[in-house]
């Protein structure tokens, strides 16, 4: 079995699970069998001393 690994970035208003599943839902519109994903990386955009948006840096892994 090859599996097959993708780098995304998700984004999310709410949360750094939500930019996860962001760029997980995004991935599964054109990739089939996802089995797993790994974090590479957390950040966030800041207004006004606030968070704004959440991101997550993704490695999606799936097979053919």
């Amino acid at each position: 079995m090859h599996v097959i690994v993708s780098e995304l970035v998700g984004e999310s208003p709410d949360s750094w699970k939500g930019a996860v599943q962001s760029a997980i839902s995004e991935a599964s519109r054109t990739v089939k069998n996802i089995v797993a994903v790994e974090i590479v990386n957390f950040t966030a955009n800041v207004e006004n001393g606030r968070l704004v948006e959440y991101k997550a840096n993704v490695k999606i892994a799936h097979t053919e």
